[in-house]
């Protein structure tokens, strides 16, 4: 019966040609080999599982192979064969976790100075090398600035800053980079093909994620995922395999932090808890998506510098509108510092709720963003809010210049600013339709009352979020640019199964009326794509006390969106580019 290796072993890059995404160490050092100018001791830095062993071992067979030294070891001669087996005598391995001590050591230095057993040269290779005592780094001080010929030292480490720089200033120093989720991906798909396996691209690179560049890590859950899918891996088993929540729930708690909608985050929370997911794993993904917000909201011109699928940045775009930079910056601020809790609570649920409860309600926040929040919120409720009118029942903030909303609506946002503590009320600035009955109550009243339109009940706030993608996709389909362009940010704050609360980030007046003015449209396709046809009521939240707003009247046009106006205004086609 033959003996089934692990992936990551059987895998293992044998030749400078096979070391992933290290081209640039891997390409100092052949030229070295070929200049005749290798250094007699390296250090090789960088995050577990990017090569740092194997290149050493690499770097072995090319001092040592028949034919050497040579930058292209043959991998058949017997020097190379019994490197790659572990059996040669002049590479030494040692794992300073558990060999670090003065003892060894010395033991080294008095062993290095003999001539080699079998090969050209010896080969030391310290792997955690950061472990060893400051007795050991002592005794290896002299050998290293005076090294006897025929022999090599390589220190592994993955954390160099742990490194006595007498030790560092002697050593030629390598830093081994994560691998690309790209490159990652082909290779595993590469692994897969050479074991008969199936494995979907999008599994591939869930996998080349989760193992956040290390080689190693994703060829391990590549391995569980091939006994866990029976041969065929797809985005299922790889899901069950990590046990991680899927972007669909990252997206649904920052949509729920958008609007300030503590419910919903702690709904979310719960179903994550039933499911079993790890909280310490959960807030690094969390952690991980408000970054990507951050850099599209930072960076909007340059979809580079993440390492996501292509599919998603435009996602990622529109939910980032969603947010301001300073927004972001102190939601990022509170869950580093949950995760940094976690290391020692025995409550991370606890840690992660606190965290996200001061995201989603800036007045729970005991910063001084939080007073801030906390002081703007007394103004609303007193009437005294600068550059406001606000109605006798209050509740509801009205631009100047513009009639109060109708009492229905006022009554429900004062009841929203009554159990303010339950619940954040994401809006206040507001756009109602004129005269007690809209022109799209009466467009749609034959669709809302249809008899094949199903109950409204059956239809909830988190349904909407999640399928708000189909409803854009719909509104693509129907050639509806500007209507589109203007819900890429807008996040469903409220439904109550006859009124759904569109909430706008804030400083988008302009968005909330051309939402408001084509609510015939949206009710239309909404009832394609959920099968109800409620009011649409359009709101823009507040922004975040003492930072300066800055007020987009209109969003900035794509393509499309200034294609379509072209057409509304001139009449005209657009003619095909001819090539």
């Amino acid at each position: 019966m033959t003996e089934e290796v692990a992936l990551y072993r059987k895998y293992r890059p044998q030749t400078p040609d096979e070391v992933i995404g290290q081209e640039h160490v891997v390409r100092a050092l052949v030229g070295a080999i070929r200049e005749g100018r290798l250094s007699h001791a390296f250090l090789f830095c960088g995050p577990r599982g990017t090569g740092k062993t194997s290149t050493a071992r690499i770097l072995a067979r090319m001092v040592n192979c028949e034919r050497g030294p040579t930058a292209e070891p043959c991998g058949v001669c017997e020097q190379c064969v019994r490197i790659r087996d572990g059996s040669h005598l002049d590479v030494v391995e040692i794992d300073a976790a558990s060999h670090g001590g003065v003892d060894d050591a010395r033991e080294l230095r008095e062993r290095a100075p003999t001539a080699p057993a079998m090969g050209r040269e010896k080969v030391y290779i310290i792997d955690e090398a950061q472990r060893l005592s400051r007795e050991a780094f002592d005794a290896l001080l002299k050998i290293f600035e005076e090294p006897p010929p025929g022999v090599r030292f390589v220190l592994a480490t993955t954390e160099p800053h742990k490194m006595p720089p007498t030790i560092v200033g002697r050593c030629q120093r390598f830093d081994f980079r994560r691998v690309s989720t790209d490159a990652l991906s082909d290779h595993l798909e590469w692994v897969a093909k050479q074991e008969g396996l199936v494995l979907a691209r999008p599994a591939a690179e869930a996998l080349a994620r989760q193992s956040e560049g290390s080689v190693r890590d994703a060829l391990s859950l590549l391995d569980q995922g091939a006994v866990l899918g029976g041969g065929e891996i797809g985005e299922d088993t790889v899901a069950a395999l990590i046990g991680a929540p899927q972007s669909d729930v990252q997206f649904e708690l920052a949509d729920a932090i958008a609007v300030h909608d503590g419910r919903s985050m702690f709904e979310i929370v719960h179903r994550l808890v039933q499911e079993g997911h790890d909280f310490r794993h959960l807030t690094g993904q969390v952690l991980s998506h408000f970054r990507d917000l951050l850099l599209v909201r930072s960076a909007p011109d340059e979809p580079a510098v993440l390492d996501v699928p292509a599919d998603r940045y435009p996602r990622l775009a529109a939910q980032a509108a969603k947010f301001t930079t300073p927004e972001l910056s102190r939601i990022l601020s509170l869950l580093v510092a949950a995760q940094t809790d976690m290391r020692w609570t025995t409550s991370p649920r606890l840690t992660l709720e606190l965290a996200l409860v001061r995201a989603t309600m800036p007045e729970a926040d005991p910063n001084p963003a939080g007073l801030l929040a906390r002081l703007e919120r007394l103004e609303r409720l007193a009437g005294v809010d600068e550059g406001t009118v606000r109605a006798p029942e209050a509740g509801v903030v009205t631009p100047r210049g513009q009639p109060p909303p109708n009492p229905t609506l006022r009554d429900d946002a004062s009841h929203h600013a009554d159990s303010a503590l339950a619940k954040s009320e994401p809006a206040t600035v507001e756009v109602t339709p004129d005269g007690p009955e809209s022109k799209a109550d009466a467009s749609m009243e034959h669709v809302a009352h249809a008899p094949h339109a199903p109950d409204a009940s059956s239809l909830d706030l988190q349904t909407i979020r999640r399928s708000w993608q189909q409803l854009l996709d719909r509104l693509l389909d129907r050639r509806q640019m500007i209507l589109r362009a203007n819900l890429e940010s807008v996040t469903a704050a409220a439904y109550d199964g006859v009124t759904l609360e569109l909430a706008f980030p804030p400083g988008r007046k302009f968005s909330v009326q051309k939402v408001q003015d084509k609510e015939p449209e949206l009710r239309e396709i909404f009832f394609e794509v959920f099968g109800v046809s409620p009011n649409i009521r359009c709101v823009a939240r507040t922004g975040v006390p003492g930072v300066e707003l800055v007020e987009e009247d209109e969003p900035p046009a794509t393509r499309e969106d200034a294609v379509a106006r072209l057409k509304e205004a001139l009449g005209a086609e657009i003619e095909p580019e001819k090539g």
